[in-house]
């Protein structure tokens, strides 16, 4: 009955019970003899009965299962209680076991029980106790680019990735609004920092980019920003901006992977834990770089970071082209180097910072002049 509404399992036990009802018996008495039906005596199915019976049946015997809980101690992942499998009843195979034992009038019969494995073993988080890959970035002192970061990095804290998962950034973190307790702090918008919701989160998905690619997990989508960043070498860097950019990672090792964040004074880690595998090598390598031009004209922008009344000068920067490269190898042979991604960073022209610390800046309030 398992999967059917109250409906079906009623169409179902009537089913079941109509040969029954129209089963002929000869009675006799002495010479005389008659036949009779279940069904011209009377005889109902109890539906309701039935499935009320069934139902509690399969409640006491249905058990979810219990995955190995874990924590991370001294850099080790630990099981701090194991695993315990599940049991659920298969309805075709008991059912046609109960038929049988009614057929051969037999006094008990053991229904047809499937185990279920939790989504993680004891055996398999015993298995992963050692990081496979860690990366750290660090960051200046700023309270709520600080807060925002801790928010977003123990979101992700405790991931469990079984085989096949996504690891969708924007999923796991969700929006980065202060309903959520997010702060504003510097964001790269166009060439320029500006305030907004959330600012710092992009430290946090490039700093598990990074970790991932160490943990030969597959990028299905990854976005550079527009200006390389301070705290990673261009080409290292994933930005996101939620409904719009999203980092997603696929683990396609074949094992189990298990995420962990930790956020110091100035610093932030992502370790993945996973099956270790002596003698391998993982690299991270940027190629095939390009410098564009910086162009030759000046724009002015209103800079809401700068007090009003305060202008400065950035010189102009050039852009970048490059290549990001994995190369894997085992006890020193090379197994594949994969081309990750193609990162284009804008040029940036001369530009003129003019101060709007204590005005309202629209993120299309950019204007260009002559050169």
């Amino acid at each position: 009955m398992g999967g059917l509404s109250a409906r079906e399992v009623a169409e179902r036990v009537e089913a079941l019970a109509a040969p029954a009802l129209v089963r002929p018996v000869r009675v006799r008495v002495g010479a005389a003899e008659t036949t009779l039906t279940a069904d011209a005596l009377g005889l109902r199915p109890s539906v309701d009965r039935t499935v009320a019976a069934a139902a509690q049946l399969a409640a006491s015997i249905v058990t979810e299962p219990w995955s190995a809980q874990v924590e991370v101690t001294r850099g080790r992942l630990v099981v701090v209680r194991p695993s315990e499998d599940g049991a659920v009843v298969d309805p075709a195979a008991s059912a046609a076991r109960i038929v049988a034992a009614l057929e051969r009038r037999l006094p008990a019969v053991d229904l047809a029980v499937e185990a279920r494995r939790p989504p993680l073993t004891t055996e398999e988080a015993v298995g992963m106790a050692e990081p496979v890959a860690t990366f750290a970035t660090r960051f200046p002192y700023n309270p709520d680019r600080i807060h925002n970061i801790r928010l977003a990095a123990y979101a992700l804290r405790g991931l469990l990735l079984p085989p096949g998962a996504v690891l969708s950034y924007n999923e796991v973190v969700g929006p980065r609004d202060p309903g959520r307790g997010y702060h504003k702090a510097p964001v790269l918008y166009g060439d320029i920092l500006i305030p907004g919701d959330g600012g710092g989160v992009c430290q946090v998905s490039s700093t598990l980019f990074n970790a991932a690619l160490l943990a030969e997990m597959a990028v299905e989508t990854r976005s550079n920003h527009s200006q390389p960043v301070p705290y990673l070498p261009a080409g290292r860097d994933a930005t996101v901006d939620y409904g719009v950019i999203d980092l997603r990672l696929r683990n396609t090792t074949g094992h189990h992977l298990y995420l962990w964040t930790e956020v110091g004074s100035s610093s932030l880690r992502v370790t993945v834990f996973g099956p270790l595998q002596p003698g391998r090598e993982v690299a991270i390598v940027v190629t095939d770089k390009v410098i564009i031009l910086a162009p030759i004209h000046t724009v002015t922008v209103r800079d809401p970071l700068l007090p009003e009344g305060e202008s400065k000068i950035d010189p102009p920067k050039p852009g970048l082209r490059a290549r990001t490269v994995r190369v894997i190898r085992q006890d020193g042979v090379l197994v594949r180097e994969e081309v990750v991604s193609l990162n284009y960073y804008r040029p940036v022209p001369r530009t003129i910072r003019i101060g709007a610390k204590s005005g309202i800046i629209s993120r299309a309030g950019f204007r260009t002049a002559a050169p």
